[in-house]
């Protein structure tokens, strides 16, 4: 279910995105954000940024061959697969996909940019163009971390939503960030935060993505340990 929540939503991601900078002719994009995102949320999650889920993602554009080749490198990087689990999901076109990176049980932040740079700069190698972004879940014990979150980033809120299961969802621009997606009216998104309050448990969850979140609202069990 996780799965095909990511590819729909991921596919969502790249009709939206696609008309934006590519992050294959802005080298950096992805990294550049990850690291300021595992800075903002460190202290904001219950046991830090390392203990949190991060699921890296990257869509994909390019010639059939092409996309099958960097597919066998990247299947073939045994240091990535160590640090987590790496699908590729095809979309609707022979010349696109869905490149996702989850984190196993711990996350590193010098790993995971290793595990970026590495993707990236095999997709260059093949000719595969990509726009990349990034998801992060974790519980956090501070009422207000998406407050603290949005303050941190200096971003300026241009929508909010929320449902009757306890979710809380804001999109933000930060000129801080290099990523960004159209968010109608002329405006433009680079930072999602939601907050999703557990019904039996009482527990608040924290989810962050750059330029959008990915997936569900939901922490799965593994993370936080």
């Amino acid at each position: 279910m996780l799965a095909a929540a990511v590819l729909a939503v991921g596919i969502i991601w790249a009709v939206f995105n696609r008309d934006e900078l590519r992050s294959d002719e802005n080298p950096g994009i992805v990294a550049h954000d990850l690291a300021l995102l595992w800075q903002w949320t460190d202290k904001l999650y219950s046991k830090g940024a390392a203990n949190a889920e991060w699921t890296i993602r990257w869509d994909l554009e390019g010639e059939a061959a092409d996309l099958e080749r960097a597919e066998q490198q990247l299947q073939a990087d045994e240091k990535g697969q160590k640090q987590g689990t790496l699908s590729i999901f095809p979309l609707n076109s022979d010349h696109q996909a869905l490149l996702v990176f989850t984190t196993g049980q711990k996350a590193d932040k010098e790993q995971l940019l290793a595990v970026v740079n590495r993707t990236e700069a095999i997709l260059k190698k093949e000719g595969v163009s990509y726009s990349g972004g990034m998801t992060v879940r974790g519980k956090t014990e501070y009422n207000n971390a998406a407050e603290r979150l949005a303050q941190a980033t200096g971003g300026k809120r241009v929508d909010r939503y929320k449902d009757e299961s306890g979710t809380v969802s804001e999109a933000y621009y930060s000129e801080k960030l290099f990523s960004s997606v159209e968010a109608g009216a002329g405006k433009k998104a680079n930072l999602q935060i939601a907050e999703h309050r557990e019904t039996e448990s009482g527990t608040l969850s924290l989810i962050v993505g750059t330029p959008l979140i990915t997936g569900d609202y939901t922490v799965s069990e593994a993370g936080n340990d």
